[in-house]
């Protein structure tokens, strides 16, 4: 039987035919190389942001806390880690092409926190504001690290922003600040809490808080609800109470800490109370430094050390 040939129209129907099967299969071959290019590492766990505008910086600086916040040309900096870790931090920084920072925090005067600062203040980079907490008289330390500081901001012609609650903006993003009130024994529970809106992505830096800086900030009615939490007090266990994260329902966390610390961080019973609202937990300590990019609606995550990469997709 004669095999009967196709008409010009059907002879095109039939050529766009293959083009979109073709087309289809090259798609699906895409993505599925991608998807398991993560599966790989390749250090980017995809979300939906398509053009963001903030990123949110957990830098790796061992056992202490340094957040960067980067919106629109404008940069906030939180903490700097210990001394031994501020050269590192101002490499990032200048890495991230930034010359300025719009404001930076010092969220206690403890060294972990505040150390890196005086290398910061030092460098070229400009700053605008920088911000701590007003520590009670006769609690102010005297310890070496923080009255370098201090010379350090005093030399440079800058000065020091004592915390309050307080509302800024740093881009399109919204900055509240938070500060315990009442007087405490531990200078940790002095720490300045952070909280960054852009759209409908939250993020929250809370320094080392403690259960009872937790608490006043609960009762006062702050605005502790957050998509992000950087744990308090690198995931101590006298840190992250119930009371607390029932406020903050994150959806991701992160802790900053270093390898081996000989304090334990993070502590398990911390982190059986965190894993109530999220089992999506970084720590710097395996994870290196993680990145979140914000469009105000989806987040991308970025991952240093990309082969401990377990996140899902949204």
């Amino acid at each position: 039987m004669a095999r009967k040939s196709l008409s010009k129209p059907q002879k095109i129907a039939s050529a766009v035919t293959v083009a979109l099967i073709a087309l289809v299969v090259a798609v699906v071959t895409h993505f599925t190389n991608l998807d398991e290019e993560i599966k790989k590492g390749s250090g980017l766990v995809q979300r939906a942001a398509s053009s963001a505008d903030l990123s949110v910086h957990f830098v790796d600086v061992g056992q202490g806390d340094c957040t960067l916040v980067m919106c629109e040309g404008h940069n906030m900096l939180i903490d700097a880690g210990e001394s031994d870790q501020g050269e590192k931090v101002v490499e990032y920084l200048k890495a991230q092409g930034i010359k300025s920072l719009d404001c930076v925090i010092g969220t206690h005067p403890h060294s972990d926190h505040i150390g890196g600062l005086k290398a910061v203040v030092n460098s070229d980079i400009e700053i605008g504001k920088i911000i701590m907490p007003k520590i009670p008289d006769d609690q102010v330390p005297t310890s070496y690290t923080y009255t370098k500081l201090l010379k350090t901001i005093i030399n440079k012609g800058l000065t020091i922003t004592s915390a309050d609650d307080s509302v800024f903006e740093l881009g399109s993003a919204v900055i509240n600040t938070y500060v315990p009130k009442k007087k405490y024994k531990d200078l940790n529970d002095y720490s300045v809490a952070a909280k960054i809106t852009h759209g409908e992505n939250s993020f929250l830096i809370t320094g080392d808080l403690g259960k009872q800086s937790e608490k006043e900030l609960v009762k006062r009615g702050c605005d502790l609800s957050a998509r992000v939490l950087q744990v308090c007090h690198h995931g101590s266990r006298d840190s992250s109470s119930e009371l607390f994260l029932s406020k903050v329902k994150p959806e991701y966390a992160v802790i900053q800490c270093g390898a081996g610390n000989s304090y334990g961080h993070p502590h398990e019973e911390a982190l059986q109370r965190i894993s109530k609202y999220t089992s999506e937990i970084y720590t710097t300590d395996s994870d290196g430094t993680v990145v979140f990019e914000s469009d105000k609606a989806g987040m991308n995550i970025k991952i240093e050390k990309s082969d401990n990469n377990n996140s899902k997709d949204n």
